[in-house]
């Protein structure tokens, strides 16, 4: 078989799986950006060129939504990140019922997020939930907080749900990474005289540090554009507090009937994700480039 016949059949090969991820991918984000170039009220569409565009740059909602996002984000990643190697370490460090605590931590990740986010609803809901209840019982608290119904209270409360959802991902990656650092090194730094903290900065940290930066920015490109958790328990309120960019996109497409508006913060919040995923491409090349 010649080149050309040899390409052909390449390209026949690839040409379903080309057509399905333009169907599913590449089509619906061009008649968004399409979207965003019109005014649509209803059925009725006017060409207006990038003046959503403009009218994002001086629209306050939307940059109070694009502060509330890295918020949100900045917050839940760091506790992921935190939580999730310090529980990676003490699993890592177990030798009975290490696999029972990967199911029991992984299990809410397993959780759909609209299903996990409806339990948390009731269980912090003022009057009947079972959070009040227990601080109350401890002494926490004196009386019942409206944790969804306080602007300061709701964007700390999303965000530790978040981190309920977000932790086993980041411990799994954590403790994948734990268990191909070779032993020997840990046998040297003991030898040395090193304890608990030395190995861990010497050893354990130059190890994983490459793991976390991949994890942490797949953890921020995920966690920028959740919408599930907070839509379910604030949809973006109280005030506004915690309408991050999906919740606005969802609001300003089907509340407010502004799709084209809507299409616009799409495609900005696109342009995050994508400059995202370009800092983790690199980094992914720069350390193949490094190992070999």
């Amino acid at each position: 078989m010649n080149a050309r016949l040899r390409r052909k059949a390449g390209l026949a090969f690839v040409a379903p799986t080309a057509l399905f991820l333009a169907a599913v991918i590449v089509f619906p984000l061009a008649h968004a950006f399409y979207t965003s170039l019109h005014r649509v009220r209803g059925l009725n569409a006017t060409f207006i060129g990038f003046g959503n565009y403009a009218r994002l740059a001086d629209d306050a909602t939307f940059w109070h939504s694009l502060g509330v996002s890295f918020a949100f984000t900045a917050s839940a990643v760091a506790l992921h990140l935190g939580i999730g190697l310090a529980l990676a370490l003490v699993v890592n460090e177990l030798r009975a019922a290490r696999t029972a605590l990967r199911i029991v931590f992984l299990t809410p990740w397993m959780v759909a997020p609209a299903v996990g986010a409806t339990i948390w609803l009731w269980l912090l809901e003022p009057q009947f939930g079972v959070v009040n209840y227990l601080l109350r019982a401890a002494g926490a608290i004196a009386a019942p907080v409206a944790w969804l119904g306080e602007p300061g209270t709701a964007l700390a409360s999303v965000v530790a749900v978040d981190v309920w959802r977000g932790v086993p991902f980041v411990m799994l990656l954590m403790l994948a990474g734990l268990q191909t650092i070779p032993i020997e090194q840990y046998e040297a730094a003991s030898i040395d005289g090193a304890g608990a903290w030395t190995r861990f900065r010497f050893v354990t940290w130059p190890n994983l540090r490459y793991l976390v930066v991949v994890a942490t920015t797949l953890d921020v490109i995920n966690t920028i554009r959740h919408y599930d958790i907070i839509g379910v328990m604030t949809g973006g309120g109280p005030a506004g507090a915690t309408e991050v960019l999906p919740v606005l996109i969802y609001n300003t497409a089907f509340r407010g009937n502004r799709l084209g508006e809507a299409a616009a913060i799409g495609v900005a919040l696109l342009g995050i994700v994508l400059v995202l995923a370009v800092v983790y491409v690199r980094t992914a090349r720069l350390d193949d480039g490094t190992r070999r």
